[in-house]
């Protein structure tokens, strides 16, 4: 059983929860992390820190060789398509090549486990909804074609090194621990934008697109929790082949139905504002997880908007400013 991990990327928002998840049930952490995106006070006090880059292949390399780590999980990526779609190179030489020296330096220490932290944007416009597993990958950003990639790397690298790897495909991440949140910076993510709205610490929401062919007009997505992506991340440190899965609860929530559970959450209203639609966002974006249930035995414990939501606005409620660093 892998119980020594290092966690590249778990400063960040998925990288934070998923370290907290691990220590509880007793791993060995270390947190890899560059602090661009990332917050220092998003660290887990409980696991080793080590500050790093990700292009420093030698340092990587010798990092795994002296602490010789069972496992390794994967965050340390940017993931803003619209930013990738006016810098690709930041994306590829990030997502990829300095993906890649992480996985040499996997290679090198002897890790036996790769646990890859992928996206939904792999597939691009899905040609059926909900999105199957095998469902063709044609991503439409920079970002969405820096992740496949990677996850083609990692099939070779288990065919000529033995390294198994699991690629989590995952769709809009979500909610909070009882000590990580949300704390993007600018924020992109719909959930905590409604609730910096309700605190008063934006004058209003902007919906892109009310014309949409779903019931209410707006667009409808598959929101996670991240504790529910953290115990994923853990299945696959025991999962006894190399996989790719896609992880979503199968039930898709419009912008207008997130509202909604968001002022039952909190007892305020959103003020919003319709504006017009932007390009490339597809209707529907829904997952099918059926393989990641029956193979990791994966087990979703918050499915309702509800939930998520309250988690998050405990959260924001604890750090109205986010993270102090």
């Amino acid at each position: 059983m892998a119980k020594k991990v290092l966690v590249a990327g778990g400063a960040g928002y998925i990288g934070s929860a998923c370290s907290e998840y691990l220590l509880d049930r007793g791993y060995d952490v270390t947190v890899f992390d560059a602090l661009i995106t990332g917050h220092r006070d998003a660290v887990d006090p409980r696991a080793r820190f080590v500050e790093g880059n990700l292009a420093d292949r030698d340092a990587l390399i010798a990092l795994f060789q002296r602490e010789k780590f069972d496992a390794v999980m994967h965050f340390a990526a940017f993931s803003l398509v619209g930013e990738s779609m006016k810098n690709p190179s930041k994306y590829f030489v990030n997502n990829l090549a300095n993906a890649i020296n992480l996985a040499d330096a996997a290679v090198a220490g002897g890790a036996q486990n790769f646990v890859f932290s992928s996206t939904a944007a792999t597939f691009g416009q899905p040609t059926r909804v909900p999105i199957g597993d095998d469902d063709p990958q044609k991503p439409i950003n920079p970002y969405g074609e820096s992740k496949l990639c990677f996850e083609k790397v990692l099939h070779w690298y288990s065919e000529i090194y033995g390294l198994r790897y699991t690629a989590l495909r995952y769709f809009n991440a979500a909610g909070a621990t009882e000590i990580h949140g949300e704390d993007h910076r600018p924020e992109s993510h719909l959930i905590p934008i409604i609730l910096q709205t309700i605190r008063g610490q934006r004058d209003k929401l902007m919906l892109f697109g009310d014309d949409y062919d779903t019931p209410d007009g707006s667009c409808i997505r598959d929101y996670i929790h991240i504790l529910d992506l953290a115990q994923a991340h853990e299945l696959a440190l025991h999962a006894e082949k190399s996989g790719h899965y896609n992880l979503g609860t199968g039930n898709g929530l419009s912008v207008y139905e997130i509202i909604s559970a968001a002022e039952k959450v909190t007892g305020k209203k959103v003020n919003f504002e319709v504006a017009p639609r932007r390009p490339g966002d597809p209707a529907r974006l829904i997952a099918c997880s059926d393989l990641a249930r029956r193979e990791l035995k994966w087990l979703p414990q918050y499915e309702s908007a509800e939930a998520i939501i309250e988690s998050a606005w405990k959260w924001q409620l604890k750090h109205p400013e986010g993270y102090a660093r």
